[in-house]
């Protein structure tokens, strides 16, 4: 009797867990049919939209000569003024302009100092403010003429232009339009590799001041330098003047604002060559300022190839130059024996360059000779970085001005250039180029105009200059702000 209890027993107990497994099994089928119910949050957020601040752009003031006065060998004092415009779009807008201290220059109160100009915030569309500076130097030290862009402060900058070897002077000119001071490093590259140059890092730019440096002081001997610009705290506008002295006779100036940034293409438009001839590609090692060349400099840690395609605007022939860029060091390449008249040059590299092109009204008389006071000027072309949509570009002093387009597009661009509120259709084609003459102190609107490249050149007997056409730079975007 025990044994049947007992055997009762476990045989009750092992149907229960039976089914107590099959009621588990069950629920588990269940629940991998039936949805869960779901429950989901998230944090408190909110989308901000940084109030529109001012625009500004700055412009880089008088073009400056060292060592005018024995007593101050390394001080660089000013050699008259800059004649500035500047306009905006809509045309009622109001443009205010205000000066920056330049205790660099002790010139400063009778020659003028670099100028901000600006527009409140919502009066002008971003991008549709402009400035620029022309003049001309007819010194014992520094003869030609200048002309350059109002540009924006930024916190990174290359200048792709200069020389410090004999006979060539090359001047940067810091300036701060912020309320902030600014700590700069300058890191000088050149043709044997990066200058080591402790004084060139942690240079203060106090608020609303320009700092004026010898590049020959950080960097001589160089001929081919390229020169990085960082900045924090404040923003900087930096731009270099070049000039030139052979023999007695001062041979041209030049003042360069910042080229594009680093990338695998760079894009040189409106490269006017003002008097036929040059140097063979080949002859890397060509010295002097008096052919058409094209500096290019890869900042990466490996060796760089690539390709400068020369076109004339005409469209008219074209030429491509390879080349092999080393790292670090500035290669100055001469574009071979040029007709007179306008390029375009477009450089594919399998890693990020830098580029800016030289070229020279001709070269100076032998003093003595019947010639010997006759003057030649040198411009710098920059690489410039794809417009927006719509611009405005002004036009200072100077002789012959043309405003040029470069397409890297396969369709043709239909845009419209409105001069001084008279409306212009221009078709750049694709790929192609096409230009416009305009006249000095024209305020120009561009419409449709995104993705061209753009930049505004000078030429007469004895002047030559240029400046890049750069869209604006980024803006403040909406943030999402997550409280604690």
């Amino acid at each position: 009797m025990l044994a049947r209890r007992t055997i009762a027993r476990i045989g009750g107990r092992a149907a229960a867990f039976l089914v107590a497994a099959a009621l588990a099994a069950a629920a588990l089928t269940a629940a991998a049919i039936v949805p869960w119910p779901e429950h989901r949050t998230s944090a408190p957020s909110l989308v901000v939209q940084p109030a529109e601040s001012r625009q500004q752009r700055v412009c880089p003031g008088p073009l400056m000569t060292l060592a005018d006065d024995a007593a101050a060998a390394t001080t660089a004092s000013s050699i008259g003024s800059a004649a500035i415009v500047a306009d905006a779009e809509p045309a009622g807008a109001v443009v205010e302009q205000s000066p920056v201290t330049a205790p660099d220059n002790p010139r400063a109160d009778s020659d003028g100092t670099p100028t901000v100009i600006a527009a409140e915030p919502g009066d002008v569309a971003v991008g549709l403010l402009a400035g620029a500076q022309s003049q001309t130097a007819a010194t014992e030290t520094v003869a030609g003429f200048a002309a350059a862009a109002c540009s924006e402060a930024l916190a990174d900058a290359w200048l792709v232009a200069g020389a410090t070897n004999l006979g060539r002077t090359s001047l940067m000119l810091l300036s701060n339009p912020t309320e902030v001071a600014a700590t700069v490093d300058v890191r000088v590259s050149g043709e044997s590799g990066p200058v080591e140059a402790a004084s060139a890092l942690g240079i203060i730019v106090p608020p609303g001041n320009q700092r004026v440096l010898s590049l020959a002081g950080l960097a001589p001997n160089l001929e081919s330098p390229v020169v990085h610009v960082e900045s924090t705290g404040g923003a900087i506008v930096a731009s270099l003047e070049h000039s030139v002295v052979q023999g007695l006779a001062p041979a041209g100036v030049e003042l360069s604002g910042a080229t594009a940034m680093p990338s695998t293409r760079q894009v040189i438009p409106g490269f006017v060559v003002a008097k036929a001839g040059g140097v063979d590609p080949a002859d890397d090692h060509a010295l002097g300022d008096d052919f058409p060349a094209v500096r290019l400099f890869a900042p990466g840690d490996d060796a760089v190839e690539a390709s400068i395609g020369i076109v004339s605007e005409t469209g008219a022939g074209g030429s491509t130059i390879d080349v092999t860029l080393q790292p670090g060091r500035v290669s100055d390449v001469p574009l071979g024996v040029l007709a007179a008249g306008s390029y375009t040059l477009r450089i594919e590299a399998d890693a990020p360059i830098v580029a800016a092109a030289r070229a020279t009204t001709g070269v100076p008389a032998e003093s003595g000779g019947a010639d010997a006071a006759a003057s030649v000027d040198l411009a710098w072309t920059v690489a410039t970085a794809p417009l927006l949509d719509d611009g405005v570009v002004v036009v200072p002093q100077g002789p012959s001005p043309v405003l040029h387009f470069a397409s890297t597009g396969t369709d043709a661009t239909e845009t419209t250039v409105t001069i001084d509120g008279t409306e212009r259709a221009v078709t750049v084609p694709a790929g192609g180029a096409a230009s416009v003459a305009l006249a000095p102190g024209a305020v120009v609107r561009l419409a449709g105009v995104e993705g061209l490249h753009a930049s505004v050149s000078f030429a007469g007997a004895a002047a030559l200059a240029s400046f890049g056409v750069q869209p604006p730079g980024a803006q403040d975007a909406p943030i999402r702000v997550y409280p604690r």
